[in-house]
């Protein structure tokens, strides 16, 4: 698909921040502004609304706790999407349900090596 280009205007803050993170990620801005907009464009409308609101609102503090907790969620999810890539890949050994924490450990030790 071709890319087409658009534009938008930032305050100076806004622009500044957007160079310094997209310089951060070794990304170009147009990079940085296209992956930006893919994320936020999926997001349900009612989410965006409230991301939006709560970014203005007067307190940062719930704005960065609801960001923590949405980063903890995509962890969780991508940690379960690795195993099941590891379980469907048969790479994960059977261990009893009475393994000890040496045991398990010795086992995630075994996994690490051998990848």
């Amino acid at each position: 698909m071709a890319a087409i280009s658009v534009s938008t205007s930032l305050d100076e803050a806004d622009a500044k921040r957007l160079r310094l993170l997209a310089d951060n990620e070794h990304r170009s801005v147009s990079n940085f502004i296209a992956n930006a907009v893919a994320v936020y464009a999926d997001l349900p409308k009612e989410l965006r609304d409230s991301l939006l609101e709560l970014r203005v609102d007067e307190d940062p503090s719930t704005f960065q706790r609801v960001t923590r907790e949405i980063s903890a969620l995509v962890a969780r999810a991508k940690f379960d999407m690795a195993v099941q890539r590891l379980a469907d890949q048969k790479l994960i050994p059977d261990i009893c349900d009475d393994a000890t924490d040496l045991e398990l450990l010795d086992h995630a030790s075994r996994l690490c090596r051998n990848r």
